[in-house]
């Protein structure tokens, strides 16, 4: 497997509809295996009127790799799940950061308003 014990992960949910609201999930894989990952972290959904906001209690999710309704990102190693936000800088940006070396652009829309 490619994730082992200790790799960092951000997971995507896919949208099965255009008024899900997009959800997302950053956490340190505690065990692999056969195509399951067990991760610790934290979860992100987003309120209309306030943005992303961080569920303030950790969790423990088991993730099927295969089900297709998640994207699993592999993030650096040094990276640290709790100092981790979710910014809306403007427009349509999303972005991942953890304010100071790390940033991962979340948007669902390229640049300049393509798709």
């Amino acid at each position: 497997m490619l994730l082992v014990t200790g790799s960092k992960i951000l997971v995507c949910h896919r949208r099965l509809f255009p008024e899900d609201p997009p959800r997302f999930f950053v956490g340190s894989v505690t065990a692999c295996e056969e195509g399951v990952v067990k991760a610790t972290g934290f979860s992100w959904t987003r309120d209309p009127s306030r943005g992303f906001q961080r569920k303030g209690d950790r969790r423990t999710k088991l993730i099927a790799l295969a089900s297709g309704t998640v994207i699993v990102y592999e993030l650096p190693g040094e990276i640290d799940p709790e100092e981790l936000d979710i910014e809306q800088p403007g427009g349509q940006a999303v972005v991942l950061t953890d304010g100071a070396k790390f940033s991962m652009d979340l948007a669902e829309r390229l640049p300049g308003g393509g798709v």
